[in-house]
């Protein structure tokens, strides 16, 4: 059993006509690997439709704060082949994790202790993060928005 604190930080949305919809998927990944530094990135799931029309896919992004927290980004990905339309939707979320290796961080004790700390001292920390990650999701936006509209390919 862990201890974890989870806090929704934003959600952008983006419709984007696209050059070249067999591009798309790559230079995004391309983008989070290369320039946005991520991490970690992993392709948590890639369907292509059978009927060659639609390709979805959700990438899950890792970003580290400090020794406790860290970002968690989910990007879900809709590329639509014969409109060349490309929907992409963010979820950022901040998520904290307290130590519970030892048998001690298991108690009930500890889980008190550890949320007031998190509610008196550590949450103002958490909080400060909150703006980091809305300026690298505005970021990332913008970037997706120049790269794939301009046939960016890395």
């Amino acid at each position: 059993m862990s201890m974890h604190i989870t806090e929704e930080v934003a959600r952008r949305r983006l419709t984007l006509k696209i050059e070249d919809p067999e591009e798309v998927y790559s230079s995004l990944k391309m983008l989070l690997e290369d320039r946005m530094k991520f991490s970690s990135v992993n392709e948590e799931k890639y369907y292509n439709d059978v009927d060659g029309r639609n390709i979805r896919a959700k990438i899950v992004t890792i970003f580290g704060m400090d020794h406790l927290t860290h970002e968690n980004m989910e990007i879900f990905l809709h590329i639509d082949r014969e409109t060349s339309e490309v929907d992409i939707q963010l979820k950022a979320k901040l998520i904290t994790s307290y130590p519970t290796e030892k048998s001690w961080q298991d108690s009930l004790l500890y889980y008190g202790y550890r949320s007031l700390y998190d509610k008196f001292l550590y949450g103002e920390t958490r909080e400060g993060y909150e703006h980091a990650v809305d300026e690298r999701i505005d970021m990332l936006m913008e970037y997706i928005k120049d790269d794939l509209e301009a046939g960016y390919g890395g």
